[in-house]
């Protein structure tokens, strides 16, 4: 009787005879390209935005009138008549701006009810949700709304993938593969030239990262495993810069703004996702990657500011993640005297993270969710200090009288 190692190896040399498009379970192919899954209950948009990022997945992106034909009559099927989508909108200056929650940039199909999207007067509350209503005749207009005041179902989406028997965790036309669920091999830990041997052994590479869906994906892999540290499939060919070993572009990053270790590897937080610099020859888990068939396109967004006039940050912009805030007059010295207040933003389900990477300051800086109630404050010198808001914006203000002959603040602002 063949081991499971060997049953493993096999799948891995007729996986592209197997390559047909397909969708992870649970999830409803539609229109050939999409795959579609109703969640589980009714919430305001973060809590179900949420509940899709757990299982790696995003709220739907709508794309063109076919695709959104499409999901009315799935949402109709599924007795689903009003639902959070995939599209985060921000006010701000009597503009607004809607973004596609797959990271993939601004909504080019739109599909508005009248007066939509609306345009938010309140300077505290500039971030608006988008549902939309399902008909058995057509798919009815989108609308804005504040997502925190209304209780929807929402339809949640992962890239489809090619149907592969074999792999326990096939995403996005890859099977990953964890060191600890590999069959036969006696060790789980081991340095990341010993790792790169036994996924070559397995037809695979050790992982590759090209988004922000694909990270959070590979958290949710290792959700209550017990591990929390995996070593990544990059290695440095001069300090600071990395090539991935399986050839792929380099073309996405999610490295701490506070890793000061240069090494020449690099390894991922599975409970936050963020990337560190680490020796190679250190001992750590792994996850390798095999092709199974075709992969699309990754997804991203450059750094996004909405009417940018001072590259602060300060007052009149919103800063979508990633990106950067700095105290106003950042770098110069004296420092003017100020009062500002920053908006931050991530999209969909994303929560946004600022990281201090810079702190020497004379007065109070207050970050906050809702306007005078500061979640946390911070004061003083410091080298570095976090805060993760409750969901995907936040503000912070800071009044600079007492930061004259001092050197300010600055802040990464990244999507968590």
């Amino acid at each position: 009787m063949p081991s499971l190692f060997t049953l493993l190896l096999i799948g891995c040399c007729f996986a592209s005879s197997l390559a047909e498009v397909t969708c992870p379970d649970g999830f409803t192919l539609i229109n050939g390209r999409k795959c579609v899954q109703i969640s589980y209950g009714t919430g305001p948009h973060a809590d179900i935005a949420k509940e899709c990022k757990s299982v790696g997945a995003r709220l739907v992106t709508i794309k063109n009138q076919e695709d959104n034909d499409a999901i009315n009559d799935f949402a109709i099927k599924s007795s689903c008549f009003s639902y959070w989508i995939g599209v985060s909108c921000l006010s701000i200056n009597g503009n607004t701006t809607c973004y596609n929650d797959d990271y993939s940039g601004p909504v080019t199909y739109k599909n508005w009810a009248p007066r939509h999207p609306r345009i938010s007067t309140d300077k505290y509350k500039f971030s608006l949700s988008v549902y939309a209503e399902s008909s058995w005749n057509f798919a009815l207009p989108w609308k804005t709304v504040d997502g925190s005041s209304i209780a929807y179902q929402g339809i949640c989406e992962v890239p489809t993938t090619f149907a592969d028997p074999s792999c326990k965790y096939n995403y996005n036309g890859y099977c990953y593969i964890p060191s600890h669920e590999i069959p036969g091999v006696t060790t789980n830990s081991t340095t990341y030239p010993k790792a790169q041997a036994i996924c070559r052994s397995l037809n695979a590479n050790i992982v590759s990262i090209h988004s922000k869906l694909e990270n959070d994906y590979i958290k949710s892999i290792y959700k209550d495993s017990g591990v929390y540290q995996i070593t990544l499939g990059a290695q440095a060919f001069q300090p600071h810069v990395f090539n991935w070993v399986d050839g792929s572009s380099f073309d996405f990053s999610y490295r701490s703004p506070f890793d000061n270790f240069t090494g020449n590897c690099l390894q991922m937080d599975t409970l936050d996702g963020l990337w560190t610099e680490v020796n190679c020859q250190v001992f750590n888990n792994f996850l390798c990657q095999r092709k199974i068939g075709g992969r699309s396109e990754n997804l991203r967004i450059v750094p996004s500011h909405i009417d940018l006039s001072d590259s602060s940050g300060c007052d009149n912009t919103i800063v979508l993640a990633p990106g950067t805030i700095t105290s106003f007059g950042y770098g110069t010295s004296p420092l003017p005297v100020a009062n500002c207040l920053w908006r931050v933003a991530a999209l969909g389900s994303d929560q946004v993270a600022i990281y201090f990477t810079e702190m020497e300051i004379g007065n109070w800086l207050y970050v906050e969710t809702q306007p005078g109630k500061p979640d946390r404050k911070f004061n003083g010198s410091m080298d570095e200090a976090r805060y993760v808001a409750p969901g995907n914006t936040a503000m912070i203000v800071h009044y600079s009288d007492r930061d004259t002959n001092l050197k300010g603040f600055k802040g990464v602002v990244m999507a968590y």
